[in-house]
């Protein structure tokens, strides 16, 4: 199997940004995941095009074929929300690139609001392209022409790493009987990326659809979600939600409707 050469180099791109809280960043509950994945996510891919020695996070093969720097695993801890919440408070966020083993890239994103600690996102990606029939089915690890020059992960991001492949080895292969938690079908004006794939954040909008299909379960304010993602689906596939046999309750497996396991969600909420 192909790797991407990842050498070790100069420190690791940073990028720091400070912005005002509003509404695009902001739930009832405080800071809104899904702004934070998918901006975290934007940084995540500008760093690697940075340390690329690149301006855009447009990404190629040795045949010129397409790849896209796709998430392996992802965990997000949450500080409780503010007493009566922040809007208009200062959002301060730090992140940062690192190598990890084979093809795998890590990032680290430290939030800040006011001077406070309010999280921290954890995010491992590794490159994938299209098969030949272009179907999100079959999707296969493939590296970029562009070497990465990189520091080494430090002890968070090599845990992730190893408590996704643990959590992997331990997963049930069957699709567990019954009925769902939750049933979705995802669609590609709301869920899908600018490359057609399902956006990893739609894989935890269902984990949180599935916490709430309980009308005697509200969860309160997000504490940690880890996600480990799988697979992907075409437009037109569904999507079930069970809870995962053998690990704690918050845990959940996500299904394609054809019975293969796309991603598993674990989440803990503030009480």
């Amino acid at each position: 199997m192909s790797v991407v050469a990842l050498r070790a180099g100069p420190p690791a791109p940073e990028l720091v940004s400070r912005q005002r809280l509003g509404m695009a960043q902001l739930g009832p509950q405080g800071l809104s995941e899904q702004w934070l994945l998918r901006e975290c996510g934007d940084r995540h891919w500008q760093l690697i095009a940075t340390a690329m020695g690149q301006e855009r996070a447009v990404f190629a093969d040795a045949a010129g074929r397409p790849v896209y720097a796709a998430f392996c695993a992802t965990v997000l801890e949450l500080a409780p929300p503010a007493p009566g919440g922040v809007p208009g408070g200062l959002l301060t966020l730090r992140s940062g690139l690192f190598r990890l083993g084979g093809s795998r890239i890590g990032s680290e994103h430290a939030l800040e609001v006011e001077g406070r600690p309010a999280g921290l996102l954890r995010m491992i990606s590794t490159f994938v392209g299209h098969g030949p029939g272009g179907s999100n089915r079959a999707i296969l690890r493939r590296p970029p022409l562009r070497e990465v020059a990189l520091p080494p992960a430090g002890p968070g991001l090599a845990a992730l790493a190893a408590r996704s492949r643990e959590t992997v080895r331990s997963l049930c292969p069957t699709a567990p009987a019954g009925p769902p938690l939750l049933a979705a079908v995802p669609v590609p004006g709301l869920d899908f990326n600018a490359v057609g794939l399902l956006y990893f954040p739609a894989f935890s909008a269902l984990a949180e659809r599935a916490h709430w299909a309980d009308p005697l379960a509200r969860p309160g304010a997000l504490a940690r979600r880890e996600i480990v993602y799988l697979g992907n689906i075409d437009p037109g596939d569904g999507i079930a939600l069970h809870p995962e046999p053998g690990h704690p309750p918050g845990a959940f497996g996500l299904w394609r409707s054809d019975a293969v396991r796309i991603g598993f969600a674990r989440s803990r909420y503030h009480q």
